[in-house]
């Protein structure tokens, strides 16, 4: 069945090199997404409109954006375009070298953003790593200047330790709305978030704690088609 997915987040590291009061995901953990899942999720996905790249810090794990551009490759399968958000806090020349690599096999470059989080909660950023990335010709300094309205901090993570979490997060999507189902093809709409351990999830703004009470199926245990398909949501789907 050919797959394709609108919005694809995939969370490469739980390591970080800051600890932020407002991180909604927590605690940093000394866990990075191990390339089978990587794998795992190429070899069953045909097209990737948009792709997410996330943690933790995605920078600390370089060798999984490697990866994901050769198993892209590998598997043909196409994307899009990416998104990211990083801290800068100290340059990276591997991570610098393989973010290039991933640009250089979208097909639509133009939509391809990677941005620097510059907020009042993260620490001081590396000048050089400053230069460096601004020059890549997909940075965006969107997040740069950022000033985040605390009473949009989600009560999840550092922020609900901490006490300044102000916005409880009620729904949390649990079946896919969003899809496109015939004999030969599948198409979703919705987030699709696939965890460091390989869970998927349809929710992106959750701690690495909370995770837990929302997973849907695990690449490594069975096919991503056929953890989606079972979550389709069943009115749809029987029309």
């Amino acid at each position: 069945m050919d797959l394709s997915l609108s919005n694809l987040v995939l969370e490469i590291t739980r390591r970080c090199n800051m600890l932020c009061p407002h991180c909604l995901r927590g605690p940093a953990q000394r866990l990075n997404m191990p390339t089978v899942i990587i794998d795992r999720v190429m070899s069953a996905v045909n097209h990737v409109f948009s792709l997410t790249i996330t943690g933790g810090e995605p920078s600390m794990n370089a060798d999984a954006i490697w990866h994901l551009r050769n198993s892209v490759r590998f598997h043909d399968c196409s994307l899009d375009c990416f998104w990211l958000a990083i801290n800068a806090a100290y340059f990276k020349q591997g991570f610098y070298d393989a973010i290039q690599e991933l640009y250089s096999i979208c097909l639509s470059k133009g939509d391809c953003s990677m941005t620097i989080s510059g907020d009042q909660y993260h620490g001081k950023m590396s000048s050089k790593a400053l230069d460096m990335y601004s020059e890549l010709p997909f940075f965006s300094d969107a997040w740069l200047h950022r000033r985040i309205d605390t009473n949009q901090l989600l009560d999840e993570g550092m922020a609900q330790r901490n006490g300044i979490g102000r916005k409880e997060k009620i729904d949390v999507q649990v079946e896919i709305t969003d899809f496109s189902l015939t004999a030969d093809s599948l198409y979703i709409g919705d987030l699709v978030y696939i965890n460091a351990k390989g869970d998927v999830l349809l929710d992106c703004d959750l701690s690495f704690v909370r995770q837990k009470q929302y997973v849907i199926g695990n690449v490594l245990n069975e096919a991503l088609e056929q953890i989606l398909l079972r979550n389709l949501k069943k009115e749809k789907s029987a029309a």
